[in-house]
């Protein structure tokens, strides 16, 4: 995240997704103002039609609404003064780019032997449909060791510990994945606020239980 130049800016509106929720879900309803940090974006709570985002651009082409970047930012900062060099994998995406990744998982379970409605279903435990991707919110980011495939391990052990210091939660537990229709993503966080986080990180919920007050 450091070392960017000026941030780039720009207004994000994401336009309806071709793919329809196998239910038809209700579009999400944004949160009370100020808290547009809480927006669930989930199979069940698709993003809302009329969502947009002001992004500020990272290095490497990533992008995050631009109201979370001081926080991630510092977060990087005291990392790195440990000497853990955390690096962002994956931030916000379109929905045509949601939809590529989703393609490319599907080929790839299908080349392995599964049927196309297998392959589907696999997929869709690591990724989202278009439309119901935290990534689309700009809140959302996939974090790696900058360096080495082996340090990521060290660099989720700190990000879980510390993350919620500056606001952000380990979105996809391992023991939470009958709640969040989500396989263990050990790199993913969210933004949700420090108040929020410490909640939820403190009491071992996910999002989806803190919203629905089961704690």
């Amino acid at each position: 995240v450091s070392e960017q130049e000026e941030p780039e800016q720009e207004e994000e509106t994401e336009e309806e997704s071709e793919e329809e929720p196998e239910e038809e879900p209700e579009p999400s309803t944004p949160p009370e103002e100020g808290e547009w940090m809480l927006l669930l974006v989930n199979a069940d709570h698709p993003l809302p039609e009329d969502f947009t985002v002001t992004l500020t651009g990272l290095r490497n082409d990533h992008w995050v609404d631009e109201r979370i970047y001081p926080e991630l930012q510092q977060m990087f900062d005291d990392a790195r003064a440990v000497g853990i060099y955390p690096y962002v994998n994956e931030s916000y995406r379109t929905l045509e780019q949601q939809q590529e990744i989703m393609d490319a998982y599907v080929a790839r379970y299908e080349e392995s032997g599964m049927s196309y409605e297998e392959a589907v279903a696999a997929a869709r435990q690591y990724v989202a449909p278009p439309g119901t991707s935290e990534h689309h919110t700009g809140l959302a980011l996939d974090i790696v060791a900058e360096y080495s495939d082996e340090e990521s391990y060290a660099t989720w052990e700190w990000l879980a510990e510390h993350c919620m210091d500056y606001g952000f939660i380990l979105r996809y537990p391992a023991d939470k994945e009958d709640v969040t229709g989500y396989a263990y993503e050990p790199w993913h966080f969210r933004y949700v606020g420090v108040k929020a986080a410490r909640i939820i990180m403190e009491n071992g919920l996910c999002l989806e239980e803190y919203l629905d007050g089961s704690f």
